[in-house]
């Protein structure tokens, strides 16, 4: 149950208004991708966005690493409308339960250009109190040049600092810990650019990592977050799928993933990825299950063409 928190704003932001860090729970501003917003009606919005070519982490140009771009561009889309046409005071807290996306194009190149994009949403099953979201569904529709890149949806609650409080108790302090940084499975083998960006830690055996974050990571460690973010599950999920098939050339299309706990800070957390009976024809499917005192904290399903024919 991955949560997002940011800090209290001072007045309510308007169309047009530069996209702030804590619109987007992002404490770094190389980090933000959506760069405005306008309502269309009570449920309609346009948002549009901006995939870099040069970031490291979020990019277009390796396999597989294009799903964690869309999907962070979800989150924080979602998020954006939430604290500037939803009601949602920057300081709430967002659990999100699922996340589940999938690109029309599964080989992406930005080539030597920032991609513009913009992105229709839906906003269904909403739940307002006192003007505020509480609760409610994002569906939206990502595109570049009037051309659908990817569409996704997500479920979002929102609580207050002192429901949060209440809910985390002893756990709402919590930071994570410095120590030494477990070794990291190759790079190549996650489909990542640098060991910096690996995720995950081998055991002993082939389908079974421990997670691993980098405390300098800008892109992945929040200091204000007392768990692990969502995002890096997700980008975990795909380092796993992606050692799990090498060398096939397992190229997912798609990811889903249901969020059932906090992933915490000091407990070991388990990444496991096995092979599932596809759903559609003439695709694979593997899934991965993060675990916590053996219990799951996420289970994300990772879609590909068959490649096999």
């Amino acid at each position: 149950m991955p949560l997002e928190s940011g800090q209290r704003a001072a007045t309510r932001p308007l169309p047009g208004d530069p996209v702030r860090r804590e619109y987007v729970h992002r404490p770094i501003v190389d980090d933000i991708l959506v760069s405005s917003w306008r309502r269309l009606d009570d449920s309609h919005f346009s948002v549009t966005a901006q995939w870099p070519t040069d970031h490291g982490y979020f990019t277009v140009n390796q396999d597989g690493r294009h799903l964690i771009l869309i999907g962070e561009t979800i989150r924080q889309a979602g998020l954006l409308l939430s604290h500037t046409e939803l009601g949602v005071p920057v300081g709430h807290h967002f659990i999100l339960g699922d996340l589940i996306f999938a690109t029309h194009s599964p080989h992406l190149d930005a080539g030597d250009r920032a991609t513009p994009l913009t992105i229709d949403v839906v906003c269904s099953q909403m739940r307002m109190r006192a003007g505020t979201l509480t609760s409610g569904r994002f569906d939206m529709t990502l595109r570049s040049a009037g051309r659908i890149v990817a569409t996704g949806h997500s479920h979002v609650t929102v609580t207050s600092p002192a429901v949060y409080r209440r809910i985390r108790g002893e756990r709402l302090t919590a930071r994570r810990a410095p120590g030494p940084l477990p070794a990291s499975v190759p790079p190549q083998l996650t489909g990542s650019a640098t060991a910096h960006d690996v995720l995950l830690s081998p055991t002993d055996r082939p389908d079974r990592w421990l997670l691993r974050i980098a405390p300098d990571h800008a892109a992945v460690v929040n200091p204000a977050n007392d768990h692990v973010p969502g995002m890096v599950l997700l980008d975990a999920a795909q380092q796993a799928a992606h050692a799990l098939t090498a060398p096939d050339g397992f190229v997912p299309y798609a990811l889903g993933t249901e969020f059932l706990r906090y992933a915490e800070h000091g407990t070991p957390c388990v990444i496991e990825a096995r092979w599932v009976p596809p759903a559609l024809p003439c695709t694979r499917m593997v899934q991965v299950t993060g675990l916590q005192d053996g219990e799951p904290v996420f289970v994300s399903t990772l879609t590909a063409l068959d490649a096999r024919g």
